[in-house]
């Protein structure tokens, strides 16, 4: 048996055993509808039919609620929507995810504000909670998309395996190149269907 096939069959062998990575992070959106006032969203993912995790949202010690929270269970997520009022506004207040240290999860926060500037963050175990700025950075909104891109390529044991199948099995590196081209368009793709709803 040559070594490329020898090779394909140890991966293929592998594949049961490796469990592929999932993205789930969790999705907090906020938008600023006066002064003080904001719309939550607030998603976690599921783990099962009847279960999410134990991942709540903790707003500076001025703020209180307006409008009872409104769940609802969507494609595997619990989806929570409830306004708020906070007194002075929350620039300058901390968010806190109270559950997400016990995690190996992250959280997306999207803050929209009344004059259509936004400030985004992603939160992790090591790092729950956040300041609310003023004014947005667009550096910090493209190195929080730029490190979850490369965790997402470099952690994914899956993808690691991929590409070495593909060194295996592809010739010249014009064709390599080619090959991985086509399969990153692809999955950006299909991770922009699945994120924007067109596709489940």
């Amino acid at each position: 048996m040559n070594r490329p096939l020898l090779a394909l069959v140890m991966f293929c062998l592998s594949v049961n055993f490796v469990p592929a990575h999932e993205v789930r992070p969790a999705y907090l959106e906020l938008r600023q509808t006066g002064p003080e006032s904001h719309d939550v969203l607030w998603k976690v993912p599921g783990r099962g039919e009847d279960m999410r995790l134990g991942l709540h949202v903790e707003f500076p010690a001025g703020c209180a609620p307006l409008t009872p929270p409104r769940g609802s269970f969507v494609n595997s997520s619990f989806i929570d929507r409830w306004s708020i009022r906070c007194a002075g506004g929350l620039t300058g207040g901390a968010i806190n995810i109270a559950g997400l240290t016990g995690t190996m999860t992250d959280v997306l926060v999207r803050l929209e504000r009344l004059d259509d500037t936004t400030q985004v963050v992603r939160l992790t175990p090591s790092s729950p909670s956040f300041i609310v700025e003023s004014a947005p950075r667009a550096l910090q909104v493209t190195r929080t998309y730029l490190v979850l891109g490369v965790e997402h390529i470099l952690l994914g044991i899956d993808h690691l395996l991929f590409v070495l199948a593909l060194l295996i099995l592809v010739k010249g590196w014009r064709r390599l190149v080619g090959t991985i081209t086509a399969f990153t368009t692809a999955h950006r793709i299909t991770l922009a269907a699945a994120t924007l709803g067109f596709v489940r």
